[in-house]
């Protein structure tokens, strides 16, 4: 099966929705969020990032800033969808991909670390069609790690048989842990070559993802039917 990541793999629009968060962090909590702080960061999701954000108030009152954050977080966003529909617009070739691995009988599912309300609006938004596929989000899970293995359980599948396509460094230390493999994507394709990732995808087409599938050989669990019917 094949697990995705959404921001920055299946969509784009990052700037955006982190001026959003951004936004209803500092308006919720009075505080601003300096970049540099990622860098100190093991987990990026939204529950670890808000979690080491006020790590100075107590579990309650920091749970109950988070809930406030998504809800303004959430407003925000489709604002900014009302505003400009192409706000959020899926990534060259992820539709079509997602359409090829159905066709395939491949089982497919989404693991993220934005909270479930907010990447539903996104990709709705970005028009990728996302009934009956799975989905594990930071509502969810702390961790990006716990994240995909949810995902991976919700479709009934075994960690065993899954591969994680993301973009960040993150999404592959994510797959380090839990030992499967990793394909790379995005703007940060440099960054993850140098974390270690070896497959990486130009884009998100289905004869892109196939090549890099052929090249990867048995690196990859077996796609469902993909011996009868791949490229």
């Amino acid at each position: 099966m094949v697990v995705f990541d959404v921001d920055g793999t299946l969509i784009g629009g990052e700037p955006t929705d982190w001026a959003c968060f951004d936004r209803a962090y500092l308006e919720v909590t009075g505080r601003t969020m300096d970049r540099e702080f990622f860098v100190t960061l093991s987990e990026v999701t939204s529950q670890a990032i808000i979690d080491k954000l006020l790590a100075d108030l107590p579990p309650e009152e920091r749970k109950a800033k988070e809930r406030a954050v998504a809800r303004r977080y959430l407003g925000l966003l489709k604002e900014a969808c009302l505003a400009n529909p192409n706000t959020f617009t899926a990534a060259a070739g992820a539709r079509e991909l997602l359409v090829d691995l159905r066709r395939r009988g491949i089982p497919i599912a989404i693991a993220t670390g934005d909270w479930r309300e907010s990447i539903l609006v996104k990709l709705g938004t970005a028009g990728i069609p996302v009934d009956g596929i799975p989905i594990s989000t930071s509502s969810d899970h702390y961790s990006r790690a716990d994240i995909i293995a949810g995902a991976v359980a919700l479709a009934g599948r075994t960690l065993g048989e899954a591969i994680y396509v993301g973009d960040g460094p993150w999404d592959f230390r994510a797959t380090q842990r839990l030992g499967i493999p990793f394909v790379g994507v995005g703007r940060r394709r440099e960054l993850l070559r140098k974390e270690g990732a070896l497959h990486l995808l130009d884009d998100m087409t289905p004869g892109e993802f196939w090549r890099v599938r052929s090249a990867m050989g048995a690196a990859m669990p077996p796609l469902g039917q993909e011996a009868t019917q791949a490229p």
